[in-house]
């Protein structure tokens, strides 16, 4: 009689390292919501009630815009000291600066129409889109003798820039803090973590 041998696997093995590999990915996949969740949270509690965010709460032509003024505040702070008045935005507009020039990419970030308006020491430049869906109204709002850091490059906190993006599509009435909150008016913030390394090694 010959001999014969049969190998009997455990019963639901396949099965068992399958639940364990799934309820290891679902662990990861809370754990990344929790995070996600709470990062999200502690940024919004970081801003005021009539601020936003550059990175997380403006658009895709929003930030554009939001960025072409950061480089144009510089420009138009040197333009001031070198003659002692602040440009015009017929003067930016004849630079090229954007985004106060004319042209296809202006366009394309809702058109914007752009008034210099000046109040007691300082002077705002506002942008009214001629197409809110697109992007917000803006206003860059500088003081008319700003302080320089070393580099001789304007203080961020002596430049602020502000959205409108709720109500009819208007010129403010006023440019002090008090008054575009009042008009719903937002102060865009930039911020910057430990993730954006770019910034951290500029200071």
């Amino acid at each position: 009689m010959s001999a014969h041998t049969q190998v009997v696997r455990p019963a639901g093995a396949g099965h068992e390292t399958l639940w364990v590999l799934l309820a290891a990915a679902g662990v990861l996949a809370l754990a990344a919501l929790v995070i996600g969740v709470r990062a999200k949270t502690e940024a919004a509690a970081a801003l005021a009630t009539h601020q936003v965010d550059a990175r997380t709460q403006l658009n895709a032509a929003e930030q554009g815009v939001h960025a072409d003024l950061l480089v144009a505040a510089e420009e138009i702070a040197a333009l001031r000291d070198s003659e002692q008045a602040m440009p015009t935005v017929e003067a930016l507009r004849d630079m090229g600066l954007p985004p106060f020039s004319a042209g296809p990419e202006a366009r394309a970030r809702g058109a914007h129409e752009w008034r210099a308006t000046p109040q007691g020491h300082d002077l705002a430049y506002v942008g009214r889109s001629a197409e809110p869906q697109v992007a917000g109204s803006f206003l860059l709002r500088l003081p008319a003798t700003a302080g320089k850091d070393g580099a001789g490059h304007a203080h961020d906190d002596a430049v602020e820039i502000w959205i409108q993006r709720e109500g009819s599509v208007t010129w403010p009435e006023g440019i002090d803090e008090p008054a575009l909150v009042r008009q719903g008016w937002r102060q865009v913030i930039t911020r910057y973590d430990a993730g954006v390394t770019r910034q951290g090694a500029a200071h």
